[in-house]
């Protein structure tokens, strides 16, 4: 059995249309193709011996059991594997339960599909699932299997540990994706973008594109916070900032005990002590502060309860009551063994996993146990609290109890008040006092510090009394009600055409007063300046551009092979076009016929939100089709008024986009809206590039129903032009001494076709093509496109490109030769292999008028190779001319 590759897809896919975030991973089961599991001598029992769990599996059947029906009737491994990794996640604490086994092409391989909420738990039991299946198959020692089983489970909660977001971000990521907010990770720690584009807040924790960074340090400095708040009239402890140790006793003898030593700019606890009685257990406490900072604070230590009050925007939201990670005695159980018994209360867990965080036993346990007279095999008195950490820190075994409801409003006033007093939008103010619902003027407490991005999780599950959504505080702030959080996405796919019509809607858009970003084959734009150069028409390159902070519309080329990769780069897009289905790329990833590259396109009109816009080629069944799969509206273009959906369409007074007499125009309903002549449109050639007149109506009905004015778009369309500058590799006509080169992408048959009819309407007597052909292609797409070349051309030039992709060039030489055969002409043909001389052999060698069409390989390249050609022949000419 071996693993072929692994692909994690991270946003609307072809495999569902629920499930955004899925593991494909390609098996080739080998020899077990012919063992089902009921050939596998006693695989079921042991699998039930080593997974009882799986009871729960549905499967086909839909009822608890189906799945080991299915094990016990005989199934392929590749099926067991899915749900062995659906169920080592949720063992480790991620349910998920989204799975798919099919069979390809291949015999023995499969695409094994599974949900995951952690990326990096999800490729892990891809691995860890084929493991298992191969040990059970295998008769490895049951006990064998349970250990690695069990180190797996627990490496995947480690990984889940590392990776995921902590409690407080995830919280705040959840409270906006369930208002539709989208987010965006910007790094592996806890910096998220919430929005896209212009209407983007960043978060990092709990810290907010809000908070203050003035407010930051000051509450980073624990002794400037305490001055500033004693100064204001808020009660504080007594206490001095010191950097010497010599200086700790004399420091002592002003503060008095029971005192506290802490490192002035830490944070959750660490390095702090509490509970300070003697010289002693002061220079211990030193010691550990001094990990952390260089300057360490001393100081009183209030007598009372630690309380933490959170403030978000001015207003007080929770407060909780803290303790210490502790245990109570039974008169029964050693420490220790109170310790394990704690830990397995199911509200503890690793980590942030749980509500609670399991208690480990460090060296400041192991003081806090010495300082009570005990060691760990100790047997605690019964009713006596013992306590573990000297903090009350969840993060270390601490327990927090909801007390909001309990505050006195002298106490509201005064936690709200200090918030602005240090200038934080989210503020966590430490307080220890007897009590809260007394003023604290009165019961003697006082304020500790003030913690900027405080965690949420003693909120959110304390472990008694209310949990509070702290979260949805955070997100009002950031996005008051009627804010916009997203900006239009236009999502353009299509077999042909995408580029342009991408690079079209743009411009439009972009004449209408919009700063527009935009992905295509050739790059990605934010307004007119590239900034970055090659293919990016995947989810990396969407996402580039829905997280600059400029843009406030999004136009996306969405190619197949990104689809396919890792499904799209955002959840939902305002506005879907479709322009055709044709092969190109067959044989590829597992989509081997016109029908699957449909299903992989339809993932697109799919992601339309309810309140979007499909737009569908409506002469295209394939396309048109996918208007069943689509949430939102649909709407249409095509070149024939009159064809059969148009007129359906019509008749139900639907909006769609015709060429009628000469006109780019809107139909609503029945009536007609003519926008402008396909003459005055520079993109149609006066209207003889019939496939361009098809981008323009996708360009023209996309807008309108976005809300684009008529004149604006007929502005844009009247003023973009086929050159190299707005449309590079796209119909560019040079004229390159005695002959015209055209440049197009033409890279699949159907636009090579389309090309060629164009061709076909210009005067030129004479034509000759560079054709190359990517080496992913089927046999028979690179014969037809040597047979196209053949139908239409006089002289042929081959090259060998630059994609060849696993195939030798004289492989596809000689398969383009065999199409140009079956064409039945004769043309001239030559083969020159490297790109500059085959285009510069086409223009040398080219009868005066003739024209040089050049299917584009790298279009920067190419365009520089005809530039370069037609700047040396016209020096050539000026000095024959000066001489």
């Amino acid at each position: 059995m071996e693993i072929l590759e692994i692909r994690t897809l991270r946003g609307p896919n072809y495999w569902s249309g629920y499930w955004k975030k899925l593991i494909i991973m390609r098996l080739d089961i080998g020899d077990y193709e012919e063992r089902p599991t009921d050939k596998i001598e006693g695989f079921y029992g042991r699998m039930n011996e080593v997974l009882p769990s799986l009871l729960t599996h549905g499967c086909s059947y839909g009822e608890e059991g189906g799945f080991l029906r299915r094990v016990q009737e005989g199934t392929w491994a590749g099926h067991v594997i899915e749900h062995f990794a659906l169920e080592m996640q949720t063992l480790a604490g991620m349910d998920t339960g989204y799975g798919r086994t099919r069979e390809t092409d291949e015999r023995g391989v499969y695409n094994v599909v599974f949900s995951y909420h952690e990326e990096e738990v999800g490729r892990y039991a891809a691995r860890a699932s084929v493991r298992l299946f191969t040990a059970l198959a295998e008769n490895t020692p049951i006990d064998e299997i349970k250990t690695e089983l069990a180190d797996d489970i627990r490496r995947m909660r480690e990984i889940r540990q590392d990776v995921r977001f902590g409690p407080s971000t995830g919280s705040l990521v959840e409270e906006a994706s369930g208002r539709g907010i989208p987010y965006i990770r910007l790094n592996d720690q806890s910096l998220v973008q919430l929005g896209y584009g212009v209407h983007q807040k960043r978060i990092q924790a709990t810290t907010t594109a809000n908070t203050n960074m003035i407010a930051v340090d000051i509450a980073g400095n624990k002794h400037a916070t305490k001055e500033l708040l004693g100064d204001m009239g808020v009660p504080v402890p007594k206490g001095y900032r010191i950097r010497l140790e010599e200086d700790l006793e004399e420091t002592l003898e002003r503060v008095g005990f029971p005192a506290v030593i802490k490192p002035l700019d830490g944070n959750h606890g660490k390095g702090a002590t509490i509970g300070i009685n003697s010289l002693e257990e002061a220079q211990v406490a030193w010691e550990k502060a001094k990990e952390y900072s260089r300057w360490v604070i001393v100081e009183q230590m209030l007598v009372g309860s630690d309380f933490r009050a959170l403030v978000v925007n001015n207003r007080l939201i929770a407060v909780a009551k803290r303790l210490p990670a502790h245990v109570v005695g039974d008169g029964k159980l050693s420490i220790q063994e109170l310790i394990d018994k704690e830990n397995e209360d199911p509200r503890r867990g690793y980590g942030h996993e749980n509500v609670l965080t399991e208690i480990e036993v460090d060296s400041q346990t192991l003081r806090c146990v010495a300082k009570a007279g005990y060691t760990l095999e100790t047997v605690l008195p019964k009713g006596e609290t013992l306590f573990l950490k000297t903090t009350a820190n969840i993060s270390t075994g601490g327990t927090a109890i909801d007390v909001t409801d309990e505050v006195h409003p002298e106490n509201v006033f005064l936690f709200e008040r200090i918030a602005k007093i240090i200038g934080l939008d989210v503020a966590g103010i430490d307080i220890m006092a007897p009590n809260v619902s007394e003023p604290l003027r009165e019961n003697g407490g006082g304020i500790i510090e003030v913690n900027a991005a405080p965690g949420f999780r003693m909120h959110l599950a304390p472990s008694e009394g209310i949990g509070r959504n702290v979260a949805e505080h955070v997100i009002d702030m950031l996005f008051p009600t009627g804010t916009p959080a997203r900006i239009p996405i236009f999502a353009i796919t299509g077999t042909n055409g995408k580029t342009t019509t991408t690079r079209l809607i743009a411009h439009i858009l972009r004449n209408s007063g919009r700063t527009v970003g935009f992905t295509t084959t050739d790059g990605t734009y934010i307004g007119n300046q590239r900034i970055v150069q090659g293919d990016n028409t995947g989810p990396v390159s969407a996402q580039l551009v829905l997280k600059d902070p400029t843009v406030d519309v999004a136009v996306l080329e969405t190619a197949r092979g990104g689809i396919i990769r890792s499904g799209l780069g955002f959840d939902h897009a305002d506005i879907g076009v479709v322009l055709n289905v044709a092969s190109d790329h067959l044989g590829l990833k597992d989509v081997n016929t016109l029908e699957d590259l449909a299903r992989v396109k339809s993932v697109v009109p799919r992601a339309v939100g309810k309140n979007g816009w499909a737009i569908l080629n409506a002469e295209d069944e394939l396309v048109y089709k996918m208007r069943d799969l689509v949430d939102g509206k649909v709407v249409c273009f095509s070149m024939d008024e009159d064809h059969p959906n148009i007129k359906r369409r019509a008749e139900r007074g639907r909006v769609s986009c015709v060429y009628e007499n000469g006109y780019v125009t809107i139909l609503k309903g029945k009536w007609k809206v003519r926008v402008e002549k396909v003459v005055n449109i520079p993109l149609t050639y006066g209207g003889r590039a019939e496939f361009m007149i098809q981008n323009v109506l996708a360009a023209t009905l996309a807008c309108f129903v976005h809300g684009v004015t008529i004149e604006d778009i007929r502005v844009g369309l009247t003023t973009f032009n086929a050159g190299t500058a707005q449309t590079p590799g796209r119909l560019n006509f040079i004229e390159v001494g005695h002959v015209t080169v055209l440049m197009d992408y033409a890279h699949n048959p159907a636009g090579f076709r389309g090309l060629s009819s164009f061709v076909g309407k210009l005067p030129n007597k004479y034509r000759t093509v560079v054709i190359n052909v990517p080496g992913d292609r089927r046999d028979e797409d690179i014969r037809e496109m040597g047979q196209i070349a053949g139908e239409n051309f006089d002289r042929i030039v081959i090259r060998t490109g630059h994609y060849l992709r696993g195939r030798d060039s004289k492989e596809i030489a000689g398969l383009i030769q065999e199409g140009i055969a079956a064409s039945g002409n004769e043309p001239q043909v030559r083969v020159i292999p490297e790109s500059r001389d085959a285009i510069q052999h086409a223009i040398k060698y080219g009868r005066k008028g003739e024209l040089v069409v050049t299917l584009a390989d790298i279009v920067p390249e190419d365009i520089g190779y005809v530039q370069e050609i037609r700047d040396r022949l016209l020096e050539e000419a000026r000095q024959a001319e000066a001489g």
